[in-house]
């Protein structure tokens, strides 16, 4: 409920029996607009001008809350819940996944935690909360959120001021700026001594990866006021080991087992992990499990893979990436939060990481401005062979103190996932002298087997050494590239490695522009919603892509005929571009497109599959050209060639070509 017009206070609303009548009904996860568009509040927002129309909005990309905003003043969650009897004499913790932007919280009448500490959307909170629960008995929870947004009224020329997502150009701002509890909320119990962050370092012996040697660790954290000694036991599958730990009263301690103490760590013939298209997804399970005088104080447990990872820049300054021992192209995209209104399900998130999986894309870029990724994003991509490269913040923020402590709960909670490769500081942009240090040490400290580079990519290819090995896309590249573009430009073509980039606007099929907006907005390009449902530049940003499908399949007379060229047009656009990496492999060594996926409703954009889950034009395209085997054209030269993605060479291939008519029949030439 907003907090206008509620005139209790914490205590009051933490109480149980509390009359809570009037307020919105939801559950946790959601951000206070999508419960609100849950409930029926608000249309559609996805749909035609409907997002226009909630209290609130503004055109474009901004930072500031407008006073006036009905998500200005806080807005309160609430809970009343049964806490079971078995917590009794336990050490009971709240936890906070995910809170944007500042919290106040209150338990049972007490005040818990202030927004002043609870701020930060990319970090997880917990809070003893021992004394103040009740178990066995109906307890209650209140919590008072404020968005971002609470600064200075004034032009900031940047794109990101606080610790919060954003959206750069690819999507309208939503009202509430995404304010509310974006994640779990949840209590959990243990005995005196808890576990936390574990975490296995893998060391895998190149060229033969027939040896690991792991490294496992954990955070030991007495929550007694007495000292104590606890048994730490883990299990690797059939391998288990374990050591005493001294504990003083209330003392964090890194507890570690190396494989020079424990011969067991030591694995001969290990199921290796590789990316997709160069081997099998080989996952493993740690166990750990903590106990004090014999008894069970707290257990937790990680899934990893053991891979060899590594980076470098080659002789011409590009980035080259490296995986057990192997060169390999990086052919994928780049990532954006899921869903505007952030309702980040399993079903949206298995489809979009199974259609990169599918299509042979083996990297996606989680964008800056984006949400720090959720660990089913993490796990989905473990799964399915999709390597990541996390870009660290959008810009910098004045806040460094609170951006080190986003990145340095975000580095603890991700970093087992072996999917996880490499880091970028900022988005075409450096971080400060003290935020590129502190990255510096936390990813050696926390993740020392990936790499780093300050900036996502130079403008200027010549600037490439210093941005860390990469450049960012061209004008050019975001608006339309034609087929031919990759091959024959050397600046902004199929050369080095390109964090941006692209074939420019990729067009939805016709089925999802009608899903999207109303029949009378179809025609002609660009009406008011159509341009709405594009980029924030509007639709008149992609006029190259208009005339370049006119000139090229003769202009449409309706919204069917347009969509339908736009969709074969991107299809050879992005079938090209992936094609003339594939060719110029290692001069080229790699490219993460601008972009992947959509967080709602567009067309044109710039995304390969849409917000309905329908994979593009763009998309079929790059599947063809990342065949593990593929024959391809040339477009600089009329040759054809033959790419081999595999490990392993082949004798003896015949290639075999036919020319169709439009309606696919074979063409007797």
């Amino acid at each position: 409920a907003s907090s206008v017009g509620i005139n209790e206070r914490g205590e009051a609303l933490s109480t149980v029996g509390c009359k809570a009548s009037e307020w919105h009904k939801t559950s946790v996860p959601a951000t206070v607009l999508a419960a609100l568009v849950e409930e029926g509040v608000y249309p559609d927002p996805y749909y035609g001008d409907n997002l226009k129309r909630i209290p609130g909005y503004h055109d474009g990309a901004w930072l500031v809350m407008p006073e006036d905003s009905p998500f200005y003043p806080p807005w309160w969650y609430r809970i009343e819940f049964d806490l079971p009897k078995d917590f009794a004499g336990k050490h009971i913790l709240l936890h906070l996944d995910g809170v944007n932007y500042r919290a106040n919280v209150w338990l049972n009448g007490v005040k818990i935690a202030d927004e002043n500490d609870v701020i930060g959307m990319f970090r997880r909170f917990e809070f003893d909360v021992t004394a103040c629960v009740q178990p066995g008995k109906r307890n209650a929870l209140a919590i008072e959120v404020t968005a971002p947004g609470h600064i200075e009224p004034k032009d900031y020329r940047t794109k990101q001021i606080e610790a919060t997502t954003g959206w750069d150009d690819h999507n309208p701002q939503p009202p509430d700026l995404n304010m509310g509890l974006w994640q779990d909320v949840y209590l959990s119990a243990t005995g005196p001594v808890a576990i936390r962050h574990p975490y296995i370092h893998p060391k895998l012996d190149l060229p033969a990866l027939d040896a690991a040697h792991l490294t496992v660790s954990a955070y030991l954290v007495n929550t007694s006021d007495a000292a104590l000694t606890a048994t730490l036991t883990g299990a690797i599958e059939e391998r288990r080991f374990g050591q005493q730990v001294a504990l003083a009263p209330r003392e964090t301690k890194l507890v570690t087992f190396t494989p020079e103490e424990y011969e067991l760590l030591n694995i001969a013939e290990p199921r290796v992990w590789w990316p997709v298209g160069l081997g099998e997804q080989e996952l493993y399970e740690l166990e750990l499990t903590c106990s004090v005088d014999g008894a069970v104080s707290d257990e937790a447990g990680t899934r990893f893979g053991i891979r060899d990872f590594n980076s470098y820049l080659n002789s011409e300054d590009w980035r080259q990436y490296v995986i057990n021992g192997h060169k390999v192209l990086i052919r994928g995209g780049a990532w954006m939060t899921s869903d505007m209104l952030l309702r980040l399900t399993r079903r949206r998130y298995e489809a979009l990481v199974r259609y990169a999986h599918e299509a042979g894309l083996n990297m996606l870029r989680s964008e800056g401005f984006s949400i720090r990724e959720t660990d089913l994003f993490y796990d989905l991509c473990d799964e399915y062979g999709v390597m990541v490269t996390q870009q660290i913040f959008g810009r910098n923020i004045p806040d460094e103190n609170l951006a080190v402590a986003c990145i340095e709960d975000t580095l603890l909670r991700i970093r087992n996932h072996p999917s996880l490769v490499h880091f970028l500081g900022h988005d075409e942009t450096f971080p400060t002298k003290s935020l590129d240090a502190a990255y510096q040490r936390m990813i050696a400290e926390y993740c020392p087997d990936r790499t780093y580079q300050p900036h996502s990519g130079a403008f200027v290819v010549f600037n490439r050494k210093r941005t860390g090995g990469t450049r960012t896309g061209s004008l050019q590249t975001w608006q339309y590239a034609g087929p031919a573009h990759y091959y024959v430009s050397r600046h902004t073509g199929a050369w080095g490695f390109a964090q941006s980039g692209g074939i420019g606007g990729v067009f939805a099929t016709v089925e999802s522009m009608r899903r999207m907006m109303p029949e009378e907005a179809l025609w002609p390009p660009w009406t008011d919603t159509w341009s709405f449902h594009t980029v924030t530049q509007g639709g008149s940003y992609f006029g190259d892509v208009r005339r370049a499908l006119e000139s090229r399949y003769g202009t449409a007379d309706h919204i069917d005929d347009f969509i339908r060229k736009g969709l074969v047009m991107n299809y050879n656009q992005a079938r090209a571009m992936f094609e003339a990496y594939g060719r110029n492999k290692y001069s080229a060594t790699g490219i993460t497109t601008w972009k992947y996926n959509a967080a709602w409703p567009a067309s044109p954009t710039w995304h390969y599959i849409d917000w309905y889950l329908i994979p593009t034009g763009a998309y079929y395209g790059a599947k063809k050209a990342c065949e593990p085997l593929h024959v391809q054209y040339a477009y600089d030269d009329d040759t054809v060639w033959v790419i081999n993605n595999h490990l392993e060479g082949f004798d003896e291939l015949r290639a075999t070509a036919t020319v169709n008519n439009l309606d696919m029949s074979e063409k007797r030439v």
